[in-house]
């Protein structure tokens, strides 16, 4: 049985099929999460290209949803899979600056998530806001 790892052939990248989507997505990325433009460039074909280009070019961009709609799914999905720590400050930082959500708005998202996904997963969310916004919960004075 050979342990060893052997690399095959090298392959050559195929046509960037999601070029079109690229400047609406660093331009919606940008505006999205509230960084400049110039700070969503990114290696051609990397993971970091992609989001910019689907996530942002394409899915943010879809009509059906507001940003703000999309921003409380997004925030709730990053909370259940516990990506708050990665994710979700960026994306929490980001509805306070644009305005899509208030302060007050997000700890309701965290009581909402409290009771479908579960208190531990609600309670790090509602610390993800608490480091964003440099405040403590009510709940946490009792």
């Amino acid at each position: 049985m050979n342990t060893h790892y052997t690399p095959g052939p090298a392959r050559t990248p195929g046509p960037d099929h999601f070029a079109p989507l690229a400047t609406a997505g660093r331009v919606t990325q940008a505006e999205i999460m509230r960084v400049p433009e110039e700070a969503t460039g990114s290696e051609p074909g990397s993971l970091s290209d992609l989001a910019t280009k689907v996530v942002f070019g394409g899915l943010w961009n879809r009509p059906g949803l507001s940003v703000r709609e999309r921003r409380i799914i997004t925030l709730t999905v990053l909370a259940t899979l516990q990506s708050h720590q990665i994710d979700g400050q960026s994306h929490v930082m980001a509805a306070l600056d644009r305005g899509d959500l208030t302060e007050a708005e997000l700890r309701e998202i965290a009581v909402q998530i409290a009771y479908y996904a579960g208190w531990p997963v609600a309670t790090s969310f509602e610390w993800t806001v608490d480091k964003v916004t440099g405040t403590t919960s009510p709940v946490e004075d009792l």
